[in-house]
């Protein structure tokens, strides 16, 4: 290890790796560029926005049986939110990075990859995009534009003033590839997997009371923020998200700075009736999460519409949690962390199940109240496929620039209401407000198609009084259907 004094305050600074040519002074911020035995001041470092992720420098972990330091971090910031990628330094001299994104992992180290040449261009990658790498297939997931937000500790390289990084990050079951164009057309190759936080060493991460302390806040800077345009109080429940919706008068909010910033006001009076509220408490698998965001969801089909609420919750050591409440009752869900193998028409195969089709749809935000780990904007839409297995399901959800997958499983009402201590929520019983993606109408219209399809040369004979009576076969379950279930 490498100490200096930093040049501008005088307070030590050490380099713990001998990969690393930039440190940043804890003290005063000062950004230091090493050279030889010297380091040189080479500017002053921007301010990281405290998260709510547990990981910070001097963390340790082990990653493929060798223990690691995590020595440095960087902030990535684009347009819709920032991610954290930790630099990790090895026992046996190497390197790598941890990805810290919304509760989700993982660690790529650097690689030379056999078909470099082959591939893609960045301006030619999109979400789903498949390649082959050494024999793997991988599914583009994230791709982005996005500049440094911020940095601590020891980094490789020193990113400069308006410094821009193009990454691109796939999947392939649990393996994790990203290809950065930050320094030309031709990308370096980071390899790695998905990462759980178990292999780190708990004394080393940051307690759940110092996440919900700082969470929302720059390093040094103890402020409350408020609404700008009701005044309104953002406590840290809102504050550990950079984008918040007030609760009190439904504004658009940017809290990445010191003060809260407007960035639109919300079309709607955002006053959501729901059955569960902003701040509610819930005991789940022996930990206490926090609802702390909830939205409408739409499908905006004309022929077939559909609405659901779709409830965030969040615990500093398990991260983020989802409870969806529909017209055909409640569902927990969770981001998948390994994905499922190649897809086809009609069915995916995930963790040893087969989960078969159910339908595609359109998910659009129509309002939301509270706080959300990326920006949420009404009219923000996601193509969905659902599939099922038993009463599981694995949901597809592809957005312009991200693909994700998530599982889900059904709630009963009695759970509900033991984790959130109001027994009057075992009482619950489905929404009816509007009908389902998928409904029978839906299967009613495809034989519908292609019973007109099969009886075309009959019709034409004027054989029209079958055709009429099999048409009401068809229809009449479905008026019935509309009638019980509310549109359904």
């Amino acid at each position: 290890m490498q100490q200096v004094l930093c040049p501008q305050c005088g307070a030590p600074v050490s380099f713990a790796s001998t990969a690393s040519v930039m440190a940043v002074c804890g003290a005063c911020r000062s950004t230091l560029l090493k050279d030889a035995d010297s380091v040189r001041r080479i500017g002053e470092a921007a301010e990281i926005l405290e998260d709510c992720s547990p990981i910070q420098l001097g963390a340790t972990g082990v990653y493929g049986k060798k223990r690691f330091d995590v020595i440095g971090r960087i902030q990535m910031r684009f347009e819709d939110g920032f991610w954290n990628e930790w630099y990790l330094w090895f026992e046996d001299g190497s390197d790598g990075w941890l990805s810290d994104a919304s509760g989700q992992y993982a660690v790529t180290r650097r690689r030379s990859a056999k078909t470099r040449k082959a591939l893609p261009a960045f301006a030619d990658i999109r979400p789903g995009l498949e390649i082959n790498l050494d024999g793997q297939r991988f599914v583009a997931s994230d791709v982005r534009v996005c500049r440094g937000g911020g940095a601590q500790g020891e980094l490789p390289f020193a990113p400069g003033e308006g410094w821009q990084a193009r990454v691109a990050d796939f999947r392939s079951v649990d393996a994790f590839l990203t290809l950065d164009y930050s320094d030309g057309d031709t990308p370096e190759v980071y390899m790695g997997h998905g990462y759980d936080l178990s292999g780190m060493q708990a004394g080393s991460l940051r307690s759940d009371e110092q996440v919900m302390e700082t969470a929302g806040r720059f390093r040094g800077q103890v402020q409350a923020l408020a609404c700008p345009q009701c005044g309104g109080p953002i406590s840290f429940v809102a504050a550990m998200a950079t984008q918040v919706v007030c609760p009190s008068c439904g504004s658009q909010l940017d809290c990445s700075g010191d003060t809260a910033v407007v960035i639109a006001q919300a079309r709607k009076a955002a006053r959501l009736k729901t059955t569960l509220a902003l701040g509610e408490k819930a005991r789940i698998d022996e930990a206490e999460y926090l609802l702390i965001g909830l939205m409408k969801c739409v499908d905006p089909d004309p022929e077939d519409p559909s609405d659901w609420i779709e409830y965030l919750l969040f615990n500093p050591r398990r991260g983020f949690l989802w409870l969806v409440e529909s017209n055909e009752g409640w569902e927990r869900v969770r981001v998948c962390d390994t994905w499922p193998g190649r897809a086809n028409a009609a069915s995916v195969r995930w963790q040893g199940r087969v989960y078969r089709k159910l339908y595609d749809y359109t998910s659009r935000v129509d309002a939301a109240l509270g706080a959300f780990n990326w920006r949420v904007k009404a009219g923000d839409s996601t193509q969905i496929t659902d599939y099922q297995a038993g009463d599981d399901k694995l949901t597809r959800e592809l957005a312009e620039a991200e693909l994700g997958w998530s599982a889900s499983a059904p709630v009963q009402p009695a759970q509900l209401a033991a984790w959130f201590g109001r027994p009057e929520l075992a009482r619950l019983t489905p929404r009816r407000e509007a009908g389902r993606p998928g409904s029978y109408r839906n299967w009613a219209k495809v034989a519908i198609i292609f019973m007109t399809f099969m009886n075309f040369e009959r019709l034409l004979s004027g054989g029209f009084l079958p055709f009429l009576i099999g048409l009401a076969l068809l229809w009449f379950p479905a008026a019935i259907a509309d009638k019980l279930g509310g549109g359904q």
